[in-house]
């Protein structure tokens, strides 16, 4: 291609890393997914599978925007769905942060989001704390709740007060919910973690709590005129057939979190006592926790070649930590029983 016909063109940026599955054979135990162990839930599972497969949808899956608006107390075009979260972050950098601009995240950000903006030759700014003030320039303000993999939470003052901020500097406040589910197991889902503000966009991932991140389920709440501007970017029949039944199902579904949320919390709550035992862990009541190791990267390995896939926190910032996320009690103590032999 001609160096004038694709010099304004994104530049190439690596993929984030993630946890999970790679292109390399894994028949092991996967420590490294954040999502509930008692998955997936029957009846999304069910709904999945019941889907109209063979039609296209509704273009504007108008009665999965229905049944979310309804549950969350909104409007249907206050509500954007997408396969994944990583396509709506995506999407917001291309709709809000200009080239040049800035992208604001309290602690290290997920790294899709980190990927967005570079593809949008925006700037990545991390705090440690809650700024009080928003740089100049500042388009997108990030916050996981909790974050990942910290587990650092705001309050809902704070970030209420954070939303204010954002909104008297024109920028939009992200806050990531992925992982809110499992702080409060047995809550209704539909209320929420903090208070409505209009330059607030909820990040929804339901598949991670539910037990099903391979349909790829999630949905923004956000005020229309960000939610018209999400809906511009997405091409035609965005959702497959399964994942839009799926999010439609998803409000008379919370019997399964209930059922299984208190034991996932519970575990992870044992699994960190067992590897404190080690070193240093840090876990708020998310299923996941961070370990610090000396030489972390050839502990991940180390453990790999017994089986055992762990996340070295390296690409957050946090070199010398491994991400666990619980499994069953089992498997967590092949685990914490590899990991005796190696620390």
């Amino acid at each position: 291609m001609p160096e004038a016909l694709h010099s304004d063109l994104p530049p190439l940026v690596p993929r984030a890393p993630h946890g999970g599955p790679t292109a390399t054979a894994f028949t092991g135990l996967d420590f490294s997914v954040n999502t509930n162990p008692y998955g997936p839930n029957p009846a999304l599972l069910r709904a999945v599978r019941d889907a109209d497969h063979a039609d296209y949808p509704d273009p504007s899956y108008r009665w999965v925007r229905e049944a979310l608006a309804h549950w969350h107390g909104v409007t249907p075009d206050e509500v954007a769905l997408s396969v994944g979260a990583s396509d709506l972050l995506h999407r917001l950098a291309r709709a809000f942060v200009p080239p040049g601009g800035t992208l604001l995240s309290l602690h290290a950000p997920f790294g899709e989001l980190a990927r967005a903006a570079a593809l949008a030759r925006a700037e990545v700014l991390i705090v440690s704390e809650r700024p009080d003030r928003v740089p100049p320039g500042t388009a997108l303000v990030y916050v996981g709740q909790p974050h990942n993999p910290t587990g650092h939470t705001l309050s809902p003052l704070d970030q209420q007060a954070l939303a204010q901020t954002c909104a008297q500097a024109g920028a939009l406040l992200i806050v990531d919910e992925a992982y809110a589910p499992f702080l409060a197991p047995g809550a209704p889902a539909g209320d929420g973690t903090g208070p409505r503000h209009p330059a607030t966009v909820r990040l929804l991932s339901p598949g991670k709590a539910h037990g099903l991140v391979g349909a790829r389920p999630a949905y923004a709440l956000a005020a229309p005129e960000v939610v018209a501007r999400l809906d511009n970017l997405a091409p035609a029949w965005h959702l497959p057939a399964g994942t839009a039944a799926l999010l439609a199902a998803l409000p008379p579904a919370q019997g399964f979190l209930a059922a299984t949320l208190p034991r996932v919390q519970a575990e992870a709550q044992a699994l960190a006592r067992a590897l404190g035992e080690l070193g240093p862990v840090a876990h708020h009541g998310t299923p996941y926790l961070t370990l610090a190791v000396e030489e972390a990267p050839a502990v991940a390995a180390a453990l790999l070649a017994q089986g055992l896939r762990v996340r070295d926190c390296s690409s957050y910032g946090l070199p010398g930590h491994l991400r666990v996320s619980t499994r069953t009690p089992a498997q967590n103590a092949v685990l914490v029983r590899a990991l005796q032999s190696l620390i």
